[in-house]
């Protein structure tokens, strides 16, 4: 028999050669990413890849704020029938304060690259706190920064145009890590600021101060947030019903229809029909979905359960339409209010993780989470809450036996099969005790990242089919520079109505519209006609729209009311006329 000689391959680094290479990736990902994910999020744009839902909107909003109409907007489509404000969709107030990046000049990428930048800042308060929660993994620190930053739910926020929700995640962040620091009035002021970006916020900002006086025993500052969220709520919900026609109160309420037809009806048929709601959570796309949202960070947020309960109201949210699959697809700004809160219960879980680790090697706990007073108080908690399971289970059992008297005959083949389960649970809890007692800490750090690694190239590998619907498909090149060529002819204080990918690049005007809809409403609310019409024929988004907004085109034509005033390369721009176009006449657009 022949021996083959063992080999192993030991890593040794220093603590403080790993701390200097763990700042080092910090800082080389977040340059990396900004540079990365910045030039896509500008190439969209460039590209004519960016929408007109939502960049045009947000940009038009920004420009009228700045030129004093605070929420005004008329970029609106087809089956937008509330008023042109954006109040009337979504409680932005951060908008005011946003307008200020348009002082030196209006331009879209402008906000691309802001939302880059807020984006890429979130990995600051990650890495610290990991440092806090892990000091003895400061590797660690940065792997799960990388999981961060190449989190699909991350990347699909930052490329599929701006969103003000967006701004949430780093404000969560940083709340998570001035408690780490007990400084109580940063925190409050990331919740104030989360709580402007959009009108759900506020009650996420009031779980998370019940979860603060649960975990960090800061009840003065729990109170402040738990009050205010539900107060600022109440009033940014109220503000949208007023502004919003119809008993719905919600432009959005049609993806929760299948529940009622107002939001109190829906309450109502919940409670009178329970089962309504998990017929509509279990399904393998949901499933999916969930399991995307925790794998970047290696599934240790399982355990620390309890640190998403902030993100529960998003998730309802998310997950509850029955008719919209993008909220649950993982990669659009609908998670931005969840990342941070999941990213928290990682960083707690894996810090148990390893806390129970050194008790299964025997070892004394070192960590954060555990003081001389807190571990008594844990300790009693825990031996409270055993001595309780133990009460429930003998009820159970002493009620069981009662039960199972007619059945005598079955009592020995369960009796077998308890204490064969339990054997099983002690051969597995001596084999868990066995391997961590061969496996250091040092040692499963690397084990750890190994893992936190593989599952962001995992789920990336996953994402690549979403990944291709946002990513830019070319270079800007002869036919993208013909096109903005054709949109500088148009007037900057014409009304025009363009289609989705040509909308961004003329919404810095007062009355701009999403074609086929070529009406708005003025402020004195008379109903007008645009100026203009502009349409890329070759790229409609969605593509299946494509032969519906032709039709729509050439019916406008045919109608005499605008006329053809230049074709370049399937992009159509046509004029208001007077009533009839001349043969090669081009007509002034109608005042």
């Amino acid at each position: 028999m022949i021996r083959l000689p063992q080999f192993s391959i030991q890593v040794q680094v220093s603590p403080r050669a790993q701390v200097r290479l763990s700042w080092s990736l910090l800082v080389l990902a977040m340059l990396v990413y900004a540079l990365i994910v910045g030039f896509l999020a500008v190439l969209r744009y460039t590209s004519f890849k960016a929408t007109a839902f939502d960049l045009g909107n947000m940009d038009q909003v920004l420009w009228n704020t700045l030129h004093g109409h605070p929420f005004q907007w008329t970029n609106q489509g087809v089956d937008w029938y509330g008023p042109p404000i954006r109040l009337a969709q979504h409680f932005e107030p951060v908008l005011l304060p946003l307008s200020l990046l348009y002082v030196f000049g209006a331009d879209p990428r402008i906000l691309l690259i802001f939302q880059t930048l807020v984006l890429v800042s979130g990995a600051l308060p990650i890495f610290l706190m990991t440092r806090r929660y892990l000091p003895q993994w400061p590797l660690v620190a940065a792997v799960m920064v990388l999981g961060y930053l190449l989190s699909a739910s991350l990347i699909g926020i930052n490329l599929f145009d701006f969103h003000p929700v967006a701004l949430v995640t780093p404000c969560f962040l940083y709340a998570f890590l001035s408690l780490t620091y007990r400084r109580f009035g940063w925190c409050l002021l990331c919740c104030a600021l989360a709580a402007t970006c959009k009108e759900e916020i506020p009650f996420v900002v009031a779980v998370f101060g019940m979860l603060i006086i649960w975990k960090y025993r800061a009840p003065r500052l729990g109170l402040i947030l738990i009050l205010g969220g539900i107060l600022y709520g109440i009033f940014a919900w109220s503000m949208i019903k007023h502004f919003y026609p119809g008993n719905q109160g919600n432009n959005f309420w049609y993806r929760y229809a299948y529940l009622g037809a107002t939001p109190s009806d829906a309450l109502v048929n919940i409670v009178m029909h329970p089962w309504v709601l998990p017929m509509t959570y279990l399904t393998l796309e949901r499933f999916y979905y969930l399991a995307g949202l925790a794998r970047c960070s290696g599934f240790f947020s399982v355990f620390a359960p309890e640190w998403l309960l902030p993100a529960l109201p998003n998730l309802a949210l998310n997950l509850l339409p029955n008719n919209n699959s993008l909220l649950y697809s993982g990669i659009y700004h609908y998670n931005a209010p969840i990342i941070p809160f999941v990213v928290m219960a990682s960083i707690i879980g894996l810090a148990r993780l390893v806390a129970l680790w050194q008790q299964w090697r025997g070892e004394p706990v070192d960590s954060v989470l555990v003081t001389d007073e807190q571990a008594l108080r844990e300790k009693a908690q825990v031996d409270s809450f055993m001595r309780g399971l133990e009460n429930v289970r003998l009820t159970f059992l002493s009620g069981l036996s009662l039960l199972s008297r007619p059945f005598t005959f079955a009592r020995p083949g369960l009796l077998a099969v308890s204490i064969a389960s339990a054997h099983r649970r002690k051969r597995l809890n001596d084999r868990i005790v066995d391997l961590a007692r061969t496996v250091t800490l040092a040692r499963l750090q690397w084990v750890v990242s190994l893992w936190i690694v593989c599952m962001v190239l995992l789920h990336f590998v996953i994402m690549i089919p979403w990944f291709n619907v946002l990513l830019p498909d070319h270079l800007p090149g002869d036919r993208d520079q013909a096109i903005n060529q054709l949109l500088t002819s148009i007037p900057p204080t014409a009304s025009v109505s363009a289609s989705g990918t040509l909308n961004p690049h003329l919404t810095e005007r007062p009355y701009v519209t999403v074609f086929p809809l070529i009406t708005y409403t003025d402020e004195q609310k008379n109903l007008r006609t645009v100026q203009y019409i502009v349409v890329d024929l070759n790229n409609i988004v969605p593509e299946e729209d494509k032969d519906s907004t032709a039709r729509m085109l050439n019916q406008v034509r045919s109608s005499q009311q605008f006329c053809t005033l230049k074709q370049i390369e399937g992009v159509i721009l046509l004029v208001q006329s007077n009533g009839h176009c001349g043969s090669g006449a081009i007509n002034s657009p109608a005042s």
